[in-house]
């Protein structure tokens, strides 16, 4: 136990004289400035893994409906009926769009297709574009508006798919979100290929729907052999 080790420290000969209270001392002063070494260190903490990212960036690209990219395309889905959309997971209104790519470099062997990007459209509950209402039909867009419409179109989503009825799951890696892919044809000295896709209404909830205008938007990445 120590007795007073600041009487220790203030007065030497006091120490010299009574050696017990000198080792005190030094016991006190050592384990205060490991003390304060320990709170002066960063706390330790653990971790659970490590994600690895690997990509790759080509300059071997094509135009995109005759323009060098971005180029942004605008869908108009059909005016339907409230009924046509009657159990969850029904879908109406197919409408196809079209990505050319024109121009391709010769050197591009291979499939391409399109991946749809994620982001603040997707529902990555259902792999659908959540659709937001509207006043007035929108324009093309050059990009996804922030922020968005405040208000989400209740029990109708966007789905993405395939010329053939498959869905395009949103919200996953290009290998597992099945766009289709096609390959690149020769053109004289280039290549081309043209990218179909169909976009439709889809009903997400059990309630009833009402009438109204309705957007979403999603972006695209052309994926290069």
């Amino acid at each position: 136990m120590i007795r007073n080790p600041q009487s220790a420290i203030r007065n030497p000969q006091s120490a010299i004289r009574n050696p017990q209270s000198a080792i005190e001392c030094v016991k006190f002063a050592t384990a205060s400035l490991a003390a304060a070494g320990m709170m002066g260190m960063p706390p330790a903490h653990a971790v659970d893994g490590t994600i690895t990212i690997n990509g790759e960036i080509t300059d071997q690209t094509c135009k995109i409906n005759g323009n060098v990219p971005p180029a942004h395309i605008h869908v108009l889905l059909p005016k339907i009926s409230t009924s046509a959309l009657k159990a969850k997971g029904d879908t109406a209104g197919a409408t196809p769009f079209l990505i050319r790519l024109t121009e391709c470099p010769d050197a591009l062997n291979g499939n391409i297709k399109a991946y749809f990007e994620p982001g603040s459209t997707t529902d990555y509950a259902t792999g659908n574009l959540v659709a937001y209402t509207t006043a007035q039909a929108v324009a093309m867009a050059a990009s996804i508006p922030n922020p968005l419409p405040a208000t989400a179109f209740g029990n109708v989503q966007i789905q993405l798919a395939n010329p053939n009825g498959s869905t395009i799951t949103l919200g996953l890696d290009h290998q597992n979100q099945q766009a289709q892919e096609v390959p690149l044809t020769a053109n004289g000295a280039n290549k081309e290929a043209t990218l179909r896709y169909l976009a439709r209404y889809v009903k997400s909830g059990d309630g009833n729907i009402k009438a109204g205008k309705l957007v979403t938007y999603v972006q695209y990445s052309i994926v290069y052999p």
